[in-house]
């Protein structure tokens, strides 16, 4: 099951587009910090278009052993980046997309609640944050979290498309269907939408329609392997 959440589905967010992930997110400083860093807290928004530009380009260098300092010190510039503006929700949110994209669940918890715990809109921060309460199975909390950011933020495709995953999860296959098509209208991604309603037709044993499913998605994005592996698996299935 916990396929549906596979690591694609989260690279919406490890993609880091600087100048978008600042545009989508931002926020101005929202406490005072100590006079120090608030003296190094200017412009907050082009440091970090900045920092993660220089990591996005020696990303795509190669951090193999000849590029790996280099790397290492890209990533370090965008950590550094939080203790000056430690309250700067792009900032917040960056660092824990990169958390969790390393495989760092608990330090991207921290963050995301931090961004999510004074009272207000913040879909992306509670997209991935319902993404981890999934993953460990804490799936009413996952569930409030949703349906509280779906009341602020009822357009954001990404509040629909976990929310699919999570009525998946729990079996409820009318439900999720419904949420992934509003996934779809809204923008998501139609290759993963297909995808994951590839996965609720095969629940329901609708495998005609599921085999289509998958065939979109992998018309849509043909180097991803789980709708290949499912959609070779049920052809094999359905094979005379």
């Amino acid at each position: 099951m916990m396929q549906f959440f596979s690591r694609r589905f989260s690279r919406r967010f490890s993609r880091l587009c600087p100048a978008a992930a600042v545009t989508v997110l931002l926020a101005a400083c929202a406490a005072r910090a100590p006079l120090i860093q608030q003296q190094q807290c200017y412009d907050p928004e082009a440091q970090l278009v900045a920092a993660l530009r220089e990591l996005d380009a020696r990303r795509a260098a190669g951090c193999d052993a000849a590029g790996g300092e280099a790397c290492l010190q890209a990533r370090a510039a965008v950590e550094r980046q939080l203790a000056i503006c430690p309250v700067h929700v792009p900032t917040l949110m960056a660092n824990a997309v990169l958390a969790y994209d390393e495989r760092r669940p608990i330090v991207a918890q921290q963050l995301l609640d931090q961004i999510l715990s004074p009272p207000g809109t913040h879909p992306d921060a509670a997209v991935l944050r319902a993404q981890i309460a999934i993953e460990e199975g804490n799936l009413p909390f996952a569930r409030r979290l949703l349906e509280q950011q779906l009341k602020f933020a009822p357009d954001h495709a990404g509040l629909h498309e976990t929310s699919g995953a999570l009525f998946y999860l729990t079996g409820q296959m009318t439900d999720a269907r419904r949420q992934l098509t509003t996934a779809l209208a809204l923008g998501a991604p139609a290759w993963r939408v297909a995808y994951h309603l590839g996965l609720v037709a095969e629940a329901l044993a609708f495998l005609e329609e599921a085999e289509k499913h998958y065939a979109e998605a992998v018309k849509g994005n043909p180097g991803w392997q789980p709708a290949q592996s499912r959609l070779r698996a049920l052809r094999l299935t359905r094979a005379p």
